[in-house]
């Protein structure tokens, strides 16, 4: 990605890893930097949107006021994924399952307030009681490895990563009802079977709240030129993650609608960030 905006914005872009805490050290960093343009944030939803639900009153920045947004770099929904192992084909059959013999089944993820950890929160809050073992792993090729009947029976994947392999996918979710990812037109959303889910994962730039307008205009324009590169078309086809080419997920009301749901969820669910 940095090398197809260097060409795109016609000068070098470095790209500096400050890793830790789910992104928020990263964060905090580029909400302190210098308001010049020079530093900018490619966050995730995870600090900009779930870290103030599991933490509130205690991060360092402030997601909404400290940033002004640039642009979405990319935004998709997620592939709820069963072992064939598994009496269920749909999510519908799925939560009926699993109600009738809680403690029986199990879900992996990378951590409980992880995102795939808390759709299946969000599962359980709209469902009713539904009693599942949930298994924390560190990478995503492990909750595979796991996801066989001696380890666990269902997982959260991406949609935009490739769909073969041995796992059944029992159920793809995302954001509009009509806009079914061309790679994967035979599931049907949660939403059928639970009217109003939404979870999605994505992507933005945003740059220190006080970067003057034209800077913040100018990197905007430059990253919908990104998008039109082969190397991002490539990367992200039609259907599977989107792009947003005029506003950040960060603009206005999208990051504090997604702040206020996860509260929401993190307080009905009682879910405690792990230290």
């Amino acid at each position: 990605m940095s090398s197809e905006l260097a060409k795109v914005w016609n000068q070098s872009v470095v790209v500096e890893n400050r890793t830790g805490a789910s992104g928020n050290i990263g964060t905090d960093y580029v909400a302190k930097a210098p308001a010049d343009g020079y530093t900018l944030l490619f966050a995730a939803d995870a600090p900009m949107a779930i870290s103030p639900a599991l933490f509130p009153g205690k991060l360092a920045y402030d997601p909404v006021k400290d940033f002004a947004p640039i642009i979405n770099v990319a935004q998709g929904g997620f592939v709820l994924m069963a072992h064939p192992s598994v009496p269920a084909s749909n999510l519908k059959e799925l939560i009926a399952l699993v109600q009738s013999q809680p403690k029986k089944w199990s879900y992996a993820s990378s951590g409980r307030w992880r995102l795939a950890a808390l759709a299946f929160e969000m599962i359980r809050s709209m469902a009713g009681r539904m009693e599942m073992e949930h298994i924390p792993t560190r990478a995503s090729a492990r909750r595979w490895w796991m996801c066989s009947p001696a380890r666990c029976d269902a997982v959260w994947r991406c949609h935009r990563l490739d769909s073969s392999g041995s796992k059944r996918q029992t159920q793809r979710h995302r954001d509009h009802q009509q806009d079914r990812a061309r790679m994967l037109p035979m599931f049907a959303p949660a939403a059928d079977t639970l009217p109003g889910f939404q979870v999605l994962g994505w992507y933005a730039v945003f740059a220190p709240a006080a970067t003057p307008r034209d800077i913040v205009r100018q990197g905007s324009r430059g990253r919908a030129g990104y998008h039109q590169t082969p190397r991002f078309s490539g990367a992200h086809p039609e259907g599977q993650s989107r792009s947003g080419r005029r506003h950040a997920r960060g603009s206005g009301r999208p990051l504090k609608t997604d702040i206020e749901m996860w509260t929401r969820l993190v307080k009905a669910a009682s879910v405690k960030a792990e230290q």
